[in-house]
């Protein structure tokens, strides 16, 4: 391992909009407990303000169980920033790193709270559908956007109770490609428009919930080992709770969620699925 600035120089972050603060998402890879134990430690001294720390267990959608954390991190201004970046608190031993500049883009809590008192009809239909029609078409494992029937397998088979993340990085095509070739819309309507609108409905019948939603300003900030399923730059970070992880298969079982499915086919280049938790 080395020691790596997890912070990167506040010169190459984009200003945004409305606000004046700076949201970092971080991936990292540190397999020895007791430096992440410092690293937390460190940061609540200098009173950092770390929005969510995951632990990441294994991936669902991409080629290798790599990643050991993921933050999300919080500061109030640029002001703020540049002390921390001066005092070299994130210069941590890491395996690997790399890190996001994130505008965030989540939903209204007030209209996520009244789709909430829908969910006894989402638990009802849950009961009454018992299929997983997805799970029956996971042959092609070079696919961008699914999981490979053994990562499937493999959340079914999950006997974990604790709340599951699922921490997505997205990436939609610069037009969207339907079977239909008269359907003429960018990729972005088609996956956060026509498809996003509809599953987050269909998660939260479930009973989970949006965690955590932002626009990716810019490139990428640091790469550091990265493996080549994260590798370059993304557009967007969508990180979706559900009560546990096999719920995340029981999405078809909610209405609408099969017919958006083409939306989300169409409109999605590529994506990167992680199943995570927290302490």
């Amino acid at each position: 391992m080395n020691f790596i600035n997890i912070f990167p120089n506040p010169s190459k972050l984009i200003d945004i909009e409305n606000t004046n603060k700076i949201v970092l998402f971080i991936y990292l890879k540190i397999t020895d407990y007791s430096i992440k134990e410092k690293i937390k430690n460190d940061f609540f001294k200098e009173k950092i303000n770390i929005l969510h720390w995951f632990d990441c267990q294994y991936t669902n959608i991409g080629k290798e169980d790599f990643w050991s954390d993921a933050l999300i991190i919080e500061f109030k201004n640029k002001t703020d920033f540049q002390k921390i970046y001066e005092s070299k608190i994130g210069k941590i031993e890491v395996e690997a790193v790399q890190v996001f500049n994130l505008a965030p883009k989540n939903p209204p809590r007030l209209l996520i709270n009244f789709l909430k008192l829908f969910r006894p009809i989402g638990y009802f239909l849950e009961l009454i559908n018992s299929s997983r029609k997805e799970l029956q078409n996971l042959e092609n494992s070079n696919s961008n956007i699914l999981p490979t029937k053994k990562q499937a397998e493999r959340i079914i088979n999950e006997k974990s109770n604790k709340k599951a993340f699922m921490i997505n990085l997205l990436q939609s095509r610069k037009t969207a490609k339907y079977k239909d070739s008269s359907i003429s819309i960018s990729g972005r309507e088609a996956y956060y428009e026509k498809y996003g609108r509809t599953a987050t409905k269909c998660v939260l019948l479930l009973g989970g919930d949006v965690t955590y939603s932002g626009r990716v300003l810019g490139d990428t900030l640091i790469e550091y080992n990265v493996p080549l399923d994260t590798m370059g730059n993304w557009e967007a970070v969508g990180i979706i709770e559900y009560p546990k992880a096999v719920k995340m298969l029981d999405l078809e079982k909610m209405p609408g969620y099969s017919k958006a499915l083409e939306h989300r086919d169409a409109g999605l280049e590529k994506t990167y699925n992680l199943y995570a938790t927290k302490n």
